[in-house]
């Protein structure tokens, strides 16, 4: 990392966030900690049950060997407190007065019997966020279920699109539901904690694991029933909507394709016309989009194997980036931790854990910024704390006042009514999910988001065949994909090779305060 990098302030100093529960919000407070942001930890005095976690390094001590629980509390202080006591309760309400933002992934209802609802925590802090997240929701027949990762997978219809046709449904690996719930709470945090300091109003945030899971996995999960009439199922390594899509053999390894735009089908055709011979797979039946090739499937990935058979995982890998295609290895464990991309940037970076009396100074390679800031940069400042390593600071703690009580916070914000993220003006430059959604989700806030789209190349998800009427042929208007991605948008259409669109393109980005690209 450089100096000025090192040097360099971040994004969140100054906000204070106090994170208690199961572990369900610990990816949330990692997210917010590696950007700046106090984070503290309150574990019972024993430590959190998080800490005995495998897998284990072996060359620490007890309570800090957990691999999961060490690189989810990067840059997290603790403190602990003994909640079955007058005492620690009083301590932790104390505590909560100080901050800007509440992670709660107790039990749904836990604080609210210790005389901390949401409602008298705000009696002494009028702008504190409490983020909640639990199995089910804070309401509801299911809200006082319990709930895991496991759960949460199989519950929001996820596993049952995961794995091979003929084996039972199997859960993704590391805990994609909490990473998922956590991921949503963060963002949904930022955006109250907008709000809160424009109105000095907090509010709380119900985050349901499962409606989490359910919502990432729209594209190949329930979405398909509701919208199209279709029962999902699982196709190994494939995605639902994308044909050809999954992982083919190479001579040494296995490599990902995926392909569902028209021109990217031709060029792979062409391609496997080119080195096997094989002629039948340029038939006018599978052009088009991913819909018109999904009853080949099968016969597909066979023409496919015949051809990557051929190639090495590099090779193959190479040749069709070459051709403009979304082909990647299949990595491996090893071969990720060494991959020369990631190293050329400095994804992984050394921390420090202290010196062993006689090992010297000891230290593990974590991965690095999942996103990149251009002057208030992730950074991981510290490691994992050890289980109460901060409870002699927690007097000097006390004594902070939260944003809503400092000198200068306001309680008036003319568009409230309209939402947190009223008053920004967002330019999309965006195709298929990713972009997409970041847009969509600020839309549903408040903000005025305008994708930017051409009719020489439309937006991905335009390219819909509904599947009872196939003879319909493209039916941009009716893809719930488009509607569920961009609802809540302004649309234009500007053609950014000529001059009077790349011209119209940046008098609109002028006017405006964020630009989304993922082209």
């Amino acid at each position: 990392m450089a100096v000025a990098e090192a040097d360099a302030p971040a994004a969140l100093t100054g906000l204070r966030v106090i994170e208690i529960g199961d572990g369900k919000g610990a990816w949330c407070g990692k997210l917010l900690a590696d950007m700046g942001a106090e984070v503290i930890v309150v574990e019972p005095p024993e430590g959190a049950a998080q800490r005995d976690l495998a897998p284990f390094w072996e060359d620490a001590p007890a309570g800090d060997r957990s691999l999961a629980f060490l690189y989810m509390n990067t840059n997290k202080k603790s403190v602990t407190f003994d909640l079955s006591t007058t005492g620690g309760l009083a301590g932790l309400c104390r505590l909560v007065r100080t901050a800007d933002l509440l992670i709660d992934s107790l039990a749904v209802g836990r604080l609210a019997q210790w005389g901390l609802s949401h409602q008298q925590l705000r009696a002494d802090n009028p702008a504190l966020v409490v983020t909640s997240i639990s199995g089910f929701g804070q309401r509801g027949p299911h809200s006082h279920f319990r709930s895991s990762d496991l759960v949460a997978s199989a519950m929001s219809g996820a596993m049952a699109v995961i794995g091979e046709p003929d084996d039972p449904p199997v859960a993704l690996a590391g805990g994609q539901a909490d990473i998922m719930a956590g991921t949503v709470a963060a963002v949904s945090s930022m955006v109250a904690l907008r709000h809160a300091g424009l109105t000095g109003a907090g509010q709380a945030i119900d985050i349901s694991s499962q409606e989490a899971m359910l919502a990432v996995s729209s594209i190949c999960g329930v979405g398909k029933w509701l919208e199209d009439g279709i029962i999902p199922r699982r196709f190994g390594a494939g995605l639902f909507a994308a044909v050809p899509s999954g992982t083919y053999p190479c001579v040494d390894g296995r490599i990902y394709l995926i392909v569902n735009r028209p021109l990217h089908w031709q060029v792979l055709a062409r391609w496997v016309h080119e080195e096997t011979g094989n002629r039948e797979i340029l038939e006018p039946m599978f052009e088009g989009p991913s819909s018109t090739r999904q009853p080949y499937r099968e016969l597909l990935d066979i023409y496919l194997a015949e051809l990557t058979g051929r190639y090495t995982v590099e090779t193959f890998y190479r040749e069709g980036q070459r051709r403009h295609l979304a082909v990647t290895p299949l990595s491996t464990a090893h071969g990720i931790a060494g991959d020369h991309h990631l190293c050329a940037r400095g994804f992984y970076v050394d921390v420090e854990h202290g010196a062993d009396s006689e090992q010297g100074a000891r230290s593990l390679r974590y991965p690095g910024p999942p996103y990149r800031l251009e002057t208030t940069p992730w950074r991981i400042r510290h490691a994992a704390p050890h289980i109460g390593q901060h409870n002699a600071g927690l007097e000097q703690m006390l004594r902070r006042k939260p944003a809503g009580q400092r000198p200068g916070s306001t309680t008036e914000f003319g568009g409230l009514h309209k939402g947190a993220l009223s008053g920004l003006r967002v330019v999309e430059f965006t195709a298929g999910m990713a972009g997409p959604w970041i847009g969509r989700i600020m839309a549903w806030c408040g903000a005025e988001v305008i994708k930017v789209e051409s009719r020489q190349y439309p937006d991905v998800t335009r390219l819909y065949v509904p599947p009872r009427q196939p003879e319909l042929g493209v039916q941009s208007q009716l893809s719930p994909w488009l509607t569920d991605w961009n609802a809540g948008k302004r649309f234009v259409a500007l053609d950014l090779t000529r001059p009077e669109g790349s011209e119209l393109a940046r008098r609109l980005i002028a006017t405006s305060d964020i630009v989304i690209d993922n082209n």
